[in-house]
């Protein structure tokens, strides 16, 4: 018999919010090892979650105890820029920071929706606030701070949980991914460990994490399977609807085809079958047999890379979209420039090279 990748055998042993028979590890090497391929993408803490359950820690409690201290903080630095901008008036939303699950992301990101001189005070009252910028790590749309409140930045190259990048539009250099516009219409105020944070719904929260695994990160990894399952896990099927809809206006359908396929290849290999809310989006949007086909050439295992076809179809379709039209010129404009050239190639290059992020 085949033995299975070690991918499925994490996802086995994590579950999901449609099947919540989870299988243990084997050995205490067994845990060890699928550790490894939990923080290879990026897992690390759900998977950790599991085996306390299971009672196999073992020699992970210290690292379990370490990765729920870091979520911990991830999650008060979230809170507190949320208080800061609020109590400044900001229009603003944090995206792709706090997940239905447990789980620490690089850093937490804040998409700010107020024009540039808006943007540009926001950014005074951080550095006044005790934030300190990280310069030359983010591109032309956004800019990182650390709260130094609370800790000084050791390594300025590496992200750590006390980094916020402030987005003045959703978009990897100049080319805008998503239109902060349609963005801003989706923006609820919830409660979260007693602080109160202005945050997206969870149809465009979806939008917005399936696009960026794409564009511009291109690798699908764990990190990106779950939020899928756990939203549409609680989604109405008037809400699945208006995801859908959200996909289409944002020209990003060929994400959502190619990430839910994955989805469910992933699902039904793991679990027997395909939850009836991933099938649901894939009658409508189609399903992308090129990329399930890469994933089973790789006997399932994640982090997969995006094809370039898959990256070409998702430009293609964004090019309905007159922001990203816009954009696009804009882009070019500014690759006339040969230090943001040689970044752009050698970013390009950096991407399609790496085995995670």
């Amino acid at each position: 018999m085949r033995e299975v990748s070690s991918t499925i055998a994490l996802l086995r042993v994590i579950g999901s919010p449609f099947a919540y028979e989870c299988e243990p590890p084997e050995s205490k090497r067994e845990c060890l090892r699928l550790y490894e391929h939990a923080v290879k993408n990026k897992v690390g803490l759900l998977y950790l979650e599991r085996l306390s359950e299971m009672d196999m820690l073992d020699s992970l409690e210290q690292k379990h105890r370490e990765e729920r201290d870091r979520h911990r903080e991830q999650l008060l630095t979230a809170i507190r820029v949320c208080e800061l901008l609020s109590s400044h008036g900001a229009r603003y939303a944090l995206f792709k920071s706090i997940m239905p699950f447990p789980a620490t992301p690089n850093d937490v990101d804040v998409v700010h929706f107020g024009s540039d001189e808006e943007y540009d005070r926001i950014a005074e009252v951080l550095l006044r606030s005790g934030y300190v910028e990280v310069k030359g790590h983010t591109d032309s749309s956004q800019r990182m701070f650390h709260d130094a409140r609370v800790c000084e930045h050791a390594h300025p190259d590496r992200k750590d949980v006390y980094d916020v990048d402030i987005y003045h539009k959703v978009a990897a250099s100049y080319l805008v991914y998503l239109d902060r516009k349609k963005l801003e219409r989706c923006v609820v105020e919830e409660r979260v460990s007693g602080g109160r944070i202005r945050m997206l719904t969870p149809e465009a929260e979806l939008v917005a994490i399936i696009t960026h695994s794409i564009l511009p990160e291109q690798l699908f990894t764990a990190f990106a399977y779950y939020p899928a399952l756990y939203y549409l896990a609680k989604m109405s099927p008037r809400e699945i609807r208006r995801f859908v809809g959200m996909a289409e206006e944002s020209a990003v359908k060929t994400a959502v085809r190619a990430h839910l396929s994955l989805t469910a290849q992933l699902h039904e290999t793991a679990h027997g079958f395909v939850p009836e809310e991933v099938n649901r989006v894939l009658e409508v949007v189609g399903k992308d047999k090129g990329e399930v086909d890469r994933l089973l050439r790789n006997d399932m295992n994640t982090p997969h890379r995006y094809s370039l076809w898959t990256l070409f179809r998702l430009l293609v379709e964004k090019c309905k979209e007159g922001e990203f039209r816009r954009s696009v010129v804009d882009q070019m404009v500014h690759m006339t420039d040969p230090t943001l050239l040689r970044w752009v190639i050698g970013n390009i290059i950096w991407r399609r090279r790496r085995k995670t992020y």
